[in-house]
C-alpha cells in the first residue's frame, strides 16, 4: 500500500448585501414673460391712371377748334401748292427734252382725262389715330415690427444624492484539512 495524505480545502464564502445610491434630481420649469409691442402697417394706394387722346381721331374727322382747323388747312394747302409746283417743273422737264421722254402731250392729255392714279379711299379716323396711356396703380407698404420682449426666470435643477452602502458577511470561512496515512510507527508521530 501506498501512502497517501489527503488533502481537503474548503474556501470562504462571502455574502455580500448592497444598497444602491440614490440620485433625486428635480428641475423647476422656467418661467418665460413675453412682452411683444403692436406692429405698425402702413399702406399708401397710388390710383392708375388712364389717359385717352382723341385728338388725332377728332381732326381727321374734322371736329377741330377754328384754330386748329385754320393751322390745318393752311398747311395742306401749302403742301398742295408745292406739289402743283413740284408737278409742272416734272411736266416742264418732259416738254423741254421731248426727244427723251416718249409723247408729253398724249401723256399729259391722258392726265387730265383719268385724274391722279395714286388715289385710295381712307378710312376716317385711322386705326391707331387714338392714342391709350395706362400707367397701373401701385400700394407702397411700410411695416415696422413689433419689438418682443423676453424676461425669462430661470430655476437651477435640485440634486440630493444618497451614497450607497455595501455589507459583506462571512459566511463560511476558509479551512484545509491535511490527513496523513494511516502508518503506525513510520515515519509519522500520531501524536502529534
Amino acid at each position: 500500500m501506498i501512502p497517501q495524505i489527503q488533502i481537503h480545502q474548503q474556501f470562504a464564502q462571502i455574502g455580500l448585501r448592497t444598497d444602491p445610491a440614490q440620485w433625486q434630481i428635480s428641475s423647476p420649469s422656467a418661467e418665460l414673460n413675453l412682452r411683444q409691442e403692436q406692429p405698425r402697417v402702413e399702406i399708401r394706394q397710388i390710383p392708375g391712371t388712364l389717359e385717352v387722346d382723341q385728338s388725332e381721331a377728332f381732326a381727321q374727322a374734322g371736329l377741330m377748334s377754328i384754330f386748329e382747323l385754320t393751322r390745318s388747312e393752311a398747311a395742306r394747302a401749302s403742301q398742295i401748292n408745292f406739289d402743283g409746283i413740284a408737278e409742272t417743273a416734272r411736266w416742264g422737264d418732259r416738254f423741254a427734252h421731248i426727244e427723251r421722254s416718249g409723247n408729253p402731250i398724249a401723256d399729259w392729255a391722258w392726265r387730265d382725262v383719268t385724274g391722279p392714279s395714286d388715289w385710295v379711299p381712307a378710312l376716317v379716323p385711322q386705326p391707331f389715330s387714338v392714342h391709350i396711356r395706362y400707367e397701373p396703380g401701385r400700394a407702397e407698404i411700410q411695416v415696422q415690427p413689433g419689438r418682443v420682449v423676453l424676461d425669462p426666470a430661470v430655476h437651477l435643477p435640485e440634486v440630493s444624492f444618497n451614497l450607497g452602502r455595501v455589507e459583506r458577511t462571512l459566511l463560511q470561512p476558509s479551512a484545509v484539512v491535511v490527513t496523513p496515512p494511516p502508518l503506525p510507527g513510520l515515519l509519522v508521530d500520531e501524536r502529534r
